[in-house]
């Protein structure tokens, strides 16, 4: 192939959209130092949201070139909703709507942020505002077209909620979904008594609905011993200590991204879980220790550094980007045999705590600590009671391995 000649003209990144693994609107490039592909996420995940994913492309096409954006931008300012039909009165839903999918925007936690109480993830922000669009879209349905522009918080009955209740409800929805969309709409209901909405209130006891609540959770699966030996078969030094990580400590994705050198030591582990600042802290199962060791040899990372890194040098978890759920789909794709389920990586957290919960002796604050979770009865009924026949073989293969110090044991 001819080698392109430093003159060549340079390609500008097209803006694009990708439903699969919660991509949304995205630019792919070359890094301009290493020449390695890249991909940049605008943390926009509905099609619809074009508009702010083009703003957001040019603010990022012109920092690329060196233009300078420090003028405000479309996409910084408040969301105002497109108007189908009559213009909104007053206090009306749709106003109140707009108003609050502002307020969660300005909680939005930027990459790199430390998780403050009240700060939210881009992704949160997202699914938040798409439940508020669902329930007018129901209200609109049940009222007829452009109802939320007329509609004020005195208009809303009982019955409406408890409707909307119910079409979640039946739509398919999981419990916790259910719930959290309920307290969207229980959000918009606070939102209409501020002053600039005229100081709205319900004029019926919300406690006093009827509720109508979503599946309940299914089980996890768990993987057989062969899948899980296939899977370490199939993985590097790398992922190897990622999967005993993930099973002997119970680390998820974002746990890994933050582990850094010296935190995880051959008696002890002493960290805190991110999602709830929780303490966690125990012995290192002898196995877990070997793999990090043996990791840390070959890596020589200085202590305080961050175990893993992505190839560019970023970690695991960053914005919407998450390389170890990428790695698992491309490992599991690999040792899967036709046919076959092998659930996702964060089913390994629930084998560890399988395992863990299943201990002689373990007690609801040794699982807790373990888990990085407040105490509550949900995890003693899911960790603390004896091991289903089916997964007897899996979890005493893992008990075995965990104590053992032999990396290829």
């Amino acid at each position: 192939m001819p080698r392109r000649g430093p003159n060549r003209r340079k390609r500008v990144p097209k803006l694009s959209f990708m439903e699969s693994q919660g991509v949304g609107w995205h630019v792919s490039y070359r890094d301009a130092t290493t020449g390695a592909p890249r991909r940049h996420r605008f943390g926009i995940v509905e099609r619809d949201g074009e508009e702010r994913a083009r703003a957001l492309y040019h603010a990022w096409v012109a920092k690329q070139l060196g233009i300078d954006t420090s003028h405000p931008t479309k996409h910084e300012r408040p969301w105002t909703p497109k108007i189908r039909g009559p213009i909104p009165l007053s206090g009306s839903l749709i106003e109140i709507g707009s108003s609050l999918i502002n307020s969660e925007r300005a909680r939005i936690r930027h990459e790199g942020d430390p998780q403050r109480r009240g700060t939210i993830d881009p992704r949160v922000f997202s699914d938040r505002k798409k439940q508020i669009h669902d329930f007018f879209e129901f209200l609109n349905r049940r009222h007829g077209d452009g109802a939320v522009a007329k509609l004020r918080l005195l208009d809303v009955t009982m019955d409406d909620i408890e409707a909307y209740n119910r079409h979640i409800a039946d739509s398919g929805y999981s419990a916790s979904q259910v719930t959290k969309r309920m307290q969207v709409v229980r959000a918009i209901i606070d939102r209409a008594g501020r002053p600039e909405h005229g100081l709205q209130l319900l004029t019926w006891n919300w406690n006093a609905r009827d509720k109508a609540h979503g599946k309940t959770t299914e089980e996890r699966l768990l993987p057989k011993t062969k899948q899980l030996e296939r899977l370490l078969q199939a993985a590097d030094l790398r992922g190897r200590t990622m999967i005993w990580l993930g099973i002997g400590l119970g680390f998820g994705a974002k746990d890994l991204s933050k582990i850094r050198v010296g935190q995880i030591t051959k008696e002890a582990y002493d960290l805190r879980r991110g999602k709830t600042g929780i303490e966690r802290y125990g012995e290192t199962p002898s196995l877990v220790w070997a793999m990090i060791a043996a990791y840390q040899r070959a890596e020589k990372r200085a202590v305080g550094e961050l175990l893993f890194l992505t190839r560019t040098g970023r970690p695991l978890v960053h914005g919407p980007s998450n390389a170890v759920t990428q790695w698992w789909d491309k490992l599991r794709a690999r040792a899967r045999k036709k046919g076959e389920t092998i659930p996702g990586f964060y089913t390994l957290r629930h084998l560890g705590a399988t395992e863990f919960g299943s201990r002689r002796g373990a007690s609801i604050s040794d699982v807790k600590r373990w888990l990085g979770h407040s105490a509550s009865s949900h995890m003693a009924d899911v960790y603390m009671k004896p091991v289903r026949p089916e997964y007897r073989e899996i979890i005493e293969w893992v008990r075995a391995r965990l104590a053992s110090k032999k990396l290829d044991a």
